[in-house]
């Protein structure tokens, strides 16, 4: 008779630890199959609109636009120097007139490191002791909103660079390139 309620028994537990098995395996199978459809519609939400990290200006916009800016300095011939030699050079600010807040810093090392692999001139840092620039390069950041079809908003960013002589202030050149998301 003991053996027949321990089998009893036996058989009881194991009968609730597999209802207890197909119940989890079927909760989860019923939470995978919601997270599944979740990611679906997040994966379609992602296709149909565009990300706004996507069409943000980055650094490697602006690496671009100075690389275009430098270009366009070089070939208009503003930094040839009649007395023959090099140009000392130095770039003394850029300012971000935007509320995106861009590396500045990053955008003068950029434009010095770019003018001094033209070996038109030489590049002195700013307040440099020893050696006195001839040419000072000032630049700003500005943004402008343009509307587009269906009375929709873009912001367009641009680069404004200026060329001066340091002694007399003298503008020599003077250059606006925009700053556009490469895709």
């Amino acid at each position: 008779m003991k053996r027949y309620v321990y089998l009893t028994f036996i058989c009881f537990v194991l009968g609730c630890l597999s209802a207890c098995a197909l119940n989890s395996s079927s909760e989860v199978k019923k939470q995978k199959a919601l997270i599944s459809e979740k990611e679906l519609l997040e994966q379609k939400k992602l296709k149909n609109l565009p990300s706004s990290a996507e069409n943000e200006i980055n650094a490697s916009d602006f690496r671009r636009a100075v690389q275009t800016a430098v270009r366009n300095m070089v070939r208009s011939g503003s930094l040839n120097n009649p007395a023959g030699g090099r140009y000392v050079v130095t770039v003394s600010h850029i300012v971000d007139t935007t509320k995106k807040n861009f590396d500045t810093a990053d955008i003068k090392q950029k434009l010095s490191t770019d003018l001094a692999a033209s070996r038109k001139v030489r590049v002195v840092a700013p307040g440099s002791k020893n050696v006195v620039p001839q040419i000072n390069i000032s630049g700003r950041i500005t943004q402008r909103t343009a509307y587009i079809r269906n009375g929709k908003k873009r912001q367009e960013y641009y680069l404004h660079l200026v060329l001066t002589e340091a002694k007399s202030g003298i503008m020599l050149w003077e250059n606006v390139t925009p700053v556009v998301k490469r895709k």
